[in-house]
């Protein structure tokens, strides 16, 4: 497996294919192994952790850091071109698409955070371990927080609670970046006591993956302008738009300064 060093990370930069023949392999060895950390930034988060330095060391921390957008395959071709970088980024691995290849595994899975993932849910219920719902077989769901921002001692306890008791293989977190990404490693230790075997950072995958957004075109998503979409179908999103301004800056300032 291959990276691609820009922006002072180091991206994977091998093909999809490889990435998910190596999670299969990975999801049915029987011996104990260490918890894999996999986070998904795209341009906006790159922009990000420039300006946030505890966000920057979280993506550090993450055993594969994949690329969500065609911003950094573009980036690492220019990088490339100008002795930047030494690998160029074979294509964008949305994480979309790696959650829905995880999911085929029918390994236990928890998704935590998000909203509206089961009809039934009751908010004043985040502090119960009923707040644990089973989606389909085998998919287990929690909001785990009312507010990210103010976390109960309760709604933490009862987390732990679950994690413990579900031992899922797979946890998913959807708190949006940087937030879920400081979680997994904050929890690192929980996770790997349990045996977890992948935690990774999903933003809004489950939006897509239970229909509650739509997806951009395949045409679309091939031409890089999936968030585009994403913007005429969400126009609240138009001021984070602006930091893919403050990438083309960065992305100029690390082809005249950067070194490999």
């Amino acid at each position: 497996m291959q990276t691609s060093r820009i922006f002072g990370f180091d991206i994977f930069s091998s093909s999809k294919k490889e990435l998910f023949a190596h999670f299969d392999s990975f999801l049915v060895t029987k011996r104990l192994v260490k918890t894999q950390i996999v986070f998904t930034p795209n341009s906006e988060q790159i922009v990000m952790a420039k300006s946030d330095r505890s966000f920057a060391k979280a993506l550090q921390g993450a055993d594969w850091l994949l690329p969500d957008g065609m911003g950094l395959v573009y980036a690492s071709f220019l990088l490339k071109f100008f002795g930047k970088t030494n690998k160029k980024i074979q294509e964008r691995i949305a994480g979309v698409e790696l959650v829905e290849h995880l999911l085929q595994s029918n390994q236990k899975t928890l998704i935590i955070g998000g909203r509206g993932y089961a009809a039934s849910f009751e908010g004043e219920m985040a502090e119960s371990i009923k707040s644990l719902k089973k989606i389909r077989k085998n998919l287990y769901w929690t909001q785990a927080y009312q507010d990210k921002t103010k976390i109960l001692p309760a709604e933490e306890k009862t987390l732990h609670k679950i994690i413990t008791e579900l031992k899922p293989a797979l946890v998913f977190v959807a708190l949006g970046a940087p937030d879920q990404e400081k979680w997994i490693l904050e929890h690192y230790a929980l996770l790997q006591a349990n045996q977890i075997k992948i935690a990774m950072s999903v933003g809004g995958s489950f939006d897509f993956i239970f229909g509650k957004v739509t997806r951009a075109p395949r045409l679309w998503q091939k031409l890089g302008l999936e968030w585009l979409w994403r913007l005429i179908k969400q126009p609240w999103r138009r001021h984070r738009q602006l930091r893919l301004l403050k990438f083309i800056m960065l992305l100029s300032r690390e082809v005249f300064t950067s070194t490999v």
